[in-house]
């Protein structure tokens, strides 16, 4: 789980994405989520 703030999250996410990670959900699993609690 990657948590921080916005411009963190939103520059980790495409990192990750990049090197081929796959974002995961609550009903998909992945490589790494996102924490959503203070996303717009």
């Amino acid at each position: 789980m990657i948590c921080g703030s916005i411009a963190m999250l939103n520059e980790f996410k495409e990192v990750c994405l990049q090197k081929g990670f796959i974002e995961g959900s609550n009903s998909s699993p992945g490589h790494f989520v996102i924490e959503k609690a203070f996303v717009d």
